[in-house]
């Protein structure tokens, strides 16, 4: 692998919203105190706001260029941030669809990279992160998993849900968190079911799987019926809804008992997020889901006490 300039930059958006609500957490977090707002301009480090640090961090990787961030323009601009803002306040799919359309405009045909915004990535853990993709060939969507143990300590995000996925059959489970930033090529993807399902995740976020799976399942089925309607209607076979919710199922009844394997994992993704004709076009193409080392990427900032375990402040 080069140096941190020899990579083509991919555009980046920021996920920088606002939580108008704290998110619910896990019964192991009963004692802590979630965070509402916008998060990328209330947690503030050394007088400056989140935003700004992991901006900084992601451009010095090379990798990464134009950065914008998906929010609150008022927001963004009353704390006198000076990246370029795709204005945008509604639920999480919806930034993430505002956010990717501005990208596809001005940069058709590009692969789009997003991150949230309350993260604050460790510079060697965010490059090998970027090894990884270079070294892994061309992926439809690249979403890493990092890895730790049950034991770890993590401190203030002790009380993170963990997940146990089998890394190759017949190994034991490796521990997992996910991680906070994803790469996808939006030419091959169901942007739809993306967004609504991005949506859905983020609602329920720190939640049991079971009550993900069954919420996620309730408040995705018109959206899946609309998606096979239209393909229907473009004399094509209506395969969204069994691909989704078949793939779905599975993916999540593994997670909960512990015995998916991580390739498992990736077919699965793929049936629910790649485009059956891309599929068919493409069979080399692949929905990676690799295991790394990079507990920063992991340990977003939920609660103050996770915000004052970095050094930052709140408004």
């Amino acid at each position: 692998m080069g140096p941190p300039s020899a990579r083509r930059p991919i555009p980046l958006i920021i996920l920088g919203g606002s939580d108008r609500e704290p998110a619910a957490l896990p019964p192991q977090g009963r004692d802590l105190h979630p965070l509402s707002g916008c998060k990328g301009v209330d947690i503030r480090i050394g007088g400056r706001c989140l935003v700004e640090h992991l901006a900084g961090r992601l451009r010095a990787s090379g990798a990464f260029d134009p950065i914008r961030i998906a929010g609150p323009a008022a927001a963004y601009q009353r704390a006198g941030i000076s990246i370029e803002v795709i204005d945008t306040d509604g639920g999480f799919g919806e930034n993430i669809q505002t956010g990717l359309e501005a990208v596809m405009r001005s940069s058709p045909g590009s692969l789009v990279a997003f991150v949230t915004c309350d993260i604050l990535p460790d510079p060697v853990e965010l490059e090998a992160m970027l090894d990884d993709f270079e070294r892994g060939g061309p992926a439809d969507l690249w979403f890493p998993l990092i890895l730790t143990t049950e034991g770890e300590g993590l401190g203030a995000s002790e009380w993170k849900p963990r997940y146990r996925i089998v890394p190759e059959p017949g190994q034991a489970p490796a521990v997992v968190l996910p991680g906070h930033l994803a790469i996808v090529d939006p030419r091959a993807l169901r942007l739809t079911m993306l967004y609504r399902l991005f949506d859905l995740g983020y609602r329920t976020r720190n939640r049991p799987i079971r009550y993900r799976r069954s919420y996620m399942l309730r408040h995705v089925l018109w959206t899946l019926l609309r998606q096979d309607l239209a393909q229907l209607l473009s004399l094509r076979l209506p395969t969204v809804t069994w691909d989704s919710v078949s793939s779905g199922i599975a993916a999540a009844n593994g997670l909960r008992r512990g015995t998916i394997t991580r390739a498992q994992l990736e077919r699965h993704m793929r049936r629910v997020f790649v485009e059956r004709g891309h599929r068919k076009r493409h069979p080399e193409r692949r929905v990676r889901v690799p295991f790394l080392r990079a507990i920063s990427i992991a340990r977003d900032i939920d609660t103050i006490e996770e915000a004052r375990a970095v050094g930052a402040t709140v408004a």
